[in-house]
């Protein structure tokens, strides 16, 4: 069996290790990661840069998050002609008794995507939520739970991929996409529609113990995982959540409460010069929306947050999917910053829900 490398020495990394560990059997041998920042070792495994090893020798599984930085990376794997080349998928399911093969089950394989590819990007079905979280990025606690025509948003998705030779990922979200009664009609339709991309249901699994088995037998067939943001609410269901998804067959993964959910943030500052740090809040989170495009969802909800504050942060850099830009130069214009790049910043406090009135210091902080 082939020798393994695991590219990016971080917490995917740390994921991809535990999971590698459940598989006693079927497993390449992994020698160790690729990271651009040197390191001695990380997770007990030496770790190298490109220019150490001869890549030939060595089938490589990506164990990044950011969606960019992913397709950087595959770029330049393919340059340097390494063997095969694996995308980790962070999932959760139980390992099976007669456990089946790592790269089989844990990743997926990349190949001749072309030369134009979007590396993500992520569509809401249901604007609205059932969680109403304070400090939402989505904005949605400001939307309500009407839902948008199946055919508009799909054919947004049509527009999108007519830009691209492939699009590398794509999450169905909201809000809460699990209030959308059409979802196993969505899942149907994009499946159709990006035959190769990585497609998954990003959802605060509080309805998946009441999705009909129709819509779960939707899921499966179509290839689509599903990931569970684990929010207080959640953790309580877990067990009925897991018990669901595994009797269904159905790939997920899980974005733990402790680990990230507990701590939320107000994204804005209404200052450009903030006493805060500046930080991305969705790096490489490409959104599109009733025919437009925007580089993060924020950027493309900021309208709807104005209107409710009366103010008037700025909403430069949307554009219309329709346009006749290449996918070549949207690629270019999304990974540019955009005015209201300015007002994002980090300034965290615990998860908590709206239980009333929606206030303007819930998002922002106030320099």
């Amino acid at each position: 069996m082939r020798k393994m490398l695991f590219y990016g020495a971080g917490v995917f990394g740390k994921y991809a290790i535990n999971r590698y560990k459940l598989y006693k059997m079927n497993r390449p041998e992994l020698k160790g990661f690729l990271d651009k920042k040197p390191k001695e070792d990380y997770e007990g495994y030496p770790v190298y840069c490109v220019d150490d090893i001869r890549m030939s020798d060595y089938d490589i599984v990506i164990t990044m998050s950011n969606p960019y930085e992913i397709w950087k990376v595959y770029k330049e794997l393919l340059n340097q002609g390494c063997g095969k080349i694996y995308m980790f998928r962070n999932r959760a399911n139980k390992v099976s008794e007669n456990n089946m093969e790592f790269l089989t089950i844990e990743c997926k394989e990349v190949y001749d995507l072309g030369e134009c590819v979007l590396p993500y990007a992520e569509m809401h079905i249901c604007d609205g939520c059932n969680l109403n979280c304070k400090g939402c990025t989505h904005f949605s606690p400001l939307f309500d739970w009407t839902m948008p025509s199946f055919d508009e948003r799909i054919k947004d998705v049509k527009m999108l991929k007519s830009k691209f030779s492939n699009i590398f990922g794509f999450h169905i979200l909201g809000g809460e996409p699990l209030l959308n009664p059409q979802l196993g009609m969505y899942v149907r339709e994009i499946r159709k529609l990006l035959t190769d991309t990585y497609i998954e249901i990003v959802t605060n699994g509080l309805l998946i113990p009441s999705l009909s088995n129709e819509i779960l037998q939707n899921i499966k067939e179509n290839n689509v995982s599903i990931r569970i943001s684990e929010y207080a609410p959640t953790t309580r269901l877990l067990p009925q959540i897991r018990d669901v998804l595994e009797q269904q067959g159905i790939s997920y993964g899980i974005s733990g409460f402790d680990d990230v959910k507990n701590m939320f943030g107000k994204p804005l500052s209404l200052s450009e010069n903030s006493r805060y740090s500046h930080k991305c809040i969705s790096p490489g989170c490409v959104n599109i929306w009733n025919g437009k495009i925007a580089r993060c969802p924020t950027l493309m909800y900021i309208k709807k947050f104005n209107e409710k504050f009366g103010l008037q942060l700025p909403c430069a850099g949307i554009l219309e999917l329709n346009s006749d830009i290449s996918g070549f130069n949207l690629l270019d214009f999304l990974e540019k910053e955009v005015p209201l790049c300015k007002h994002c910043v980090l300034n965290e406090f615990p998860w908590e829900q709206h239980k009333g009135e929606i206030n303007l210091e819930d998002y922002v902080v106030i320099d």
